[in-house]
């Protein structure tokens, strides 16, 4: 019986890799993690900050720029040597935002921090706001921070405390001695811990939300696949009371191919995270697609109404998973589509069981409505 099914498997799969629309869907991953891990090569980011330092002989004013431009980050920076220049760059659209130095950053730290309250020290200069430009004035202040913090605790033990006899040197190993190595904060998942956290190029983040929409689509191709082949009498020699099993078994022939695209896809891109955690959630994922896709067959009937629902799933799909933003509204509709699952899974074993329990129920309706389709 197990070689009569690899046979089977193996025809069903020759049959598909004749068609020349299979081989173009599935072309389309290559094309868009290529692209993708081009992209990310390239020097990009969500804003594009002009750096302005009217005395370049100011050490602090390089130091502090020298670690903005050496971290890797989401924004693009670009350099300009005076004020006027930057705020022509700004007006023109060749940078959202330039950030001009004082012409002594070290004197001006000190001046705010005698006056024991915060004051500018970088002059920013925007066109508009945005929520982009409020992220990069965090990073710029987190830039800063290190120095100011620095002139605070000297103006603190010199002038509060009277310790002005104090020398420099003793100062500095007295501050770094208490400084913090490395982030405050440690990014884990509750069920996994630290191995499953994912370390890629923004440009890569949704690129998991888009296999995943791909794979139901996929899905709903080999229906409309089965569908074609059903009218064509491909199918007349089995009665149509086993016809469900049949078709079950043609669209995970193809669905099998296509997840095996997208954990290989995955792992190309630089999201993979953990082969048992992958493996696992591709696998529930394709069946809970399997079910999916044959249900909304038995319920639209037609090819025609199934080709003209792809693209309304597609839309979706999109906008109500986790692909690009994770809306907190809708849950109730989420909960109907397997790509939901499958993003959540990742991180959250809760999901593998509910991806589990929804292929469970969707199952049980396709054969419920398959009976009731043949009921005479």
């Amino acid at each position: 019986m197990i070689r009569r099914l690899l046979t089977r498997y193996f025809l069903l799969n020759k049959r598909l890799f004749k068609k020349y629309s299979f081989l173009l869907i599935l072309c389309i991953v290559p094309l868009l993690v290529g692209g993708i891990r081009l992209l990310s090569k390239e020097e990009s980011g969500i804003a594009r900050v002009v750096l302005c330092l009217p005395n370049p002989e100011d050490a602090l004013a390089s130091q502090v720029v020298e670690k903005l431009v050496n971290e890797e980050g989401i924004l693009r920076y670009l350099f300009c040597e005076s004020e006027e220049e930057a705020r022509r760059m700004v007006i023109e659209n060749e940078a959202d935002t330039a950030w001009i130095f004082t012409e002594d950053l070290a004197d001006r730290l000190r001046t705010v921090a005698s006056r024991k309250r915060i004051g500018p020290v970088v002059k920013v200069v925007e066109r508009k706001e945005s929520v982009s430009l409020i992220f990069s004035r965090e990073i710029l202040g987190g830039a800063l921070y290190p120095a100011f913090s620095y002139v605070v605790y000297e103006e603190f033990v010199r002038n509060d405390l009277g310790l002005s006899e104090v020398t420099e040197e003793e100062l500095r190993q007295a501050y770094e001695r208490t400084l913090v190595e490395g982030s405050l904060f440690e990014m884990a998942y509750l069920d996994d811990g630290q191995d499953t956290e994912e370390d890629f190029h923004y440009l890569q983040a949704p690129l998991r939300g888009i296999l995943s929409v791909w794979l139901v689509l996929c899905g709903l191709a080999a229906c409309l696949y089965y569908m074609q082949d059903e009218e064509q009498g491909v199918f007349s020699k089995i009665p149509v009371t086993r016809r469900l099993p049949a078709a079950f078994g043609v669209c995970a022939v193809f669905l099998s191919d296509a997840a095996l695209v997208v954990l290989l896809a995955c792992k190309l891109a630089g999201v993979f995270t953990v082969w048992h955690r992958e493996v696992i959630s591709c696998v529930l994922f394709a069946c809970a697609t399997l079910a999916f896709c044959n249900l909304i067959r038995l319920l639209v009937r037609t090819p025609e109404r199934l080709g003209s629902s792809m693209l309304i799933l597609t839309a979706g799909m999109l906008v109500l998973c986790p692909v690009f933003l994770n809306l907190r509204s809708f849950r109730a509709v989420k909960y109907l589509l397997p790509s939901y699952y499958y993003l959540l899974s990742i991180h959250n074993v809760r999901y593998l069981y509910g991806m589990a329990i929804y292929t469970t129920v969707v199952s049980a309706l396709c054969m419920l409505l398959f009976r009731w389709h043949n009921r005479n």
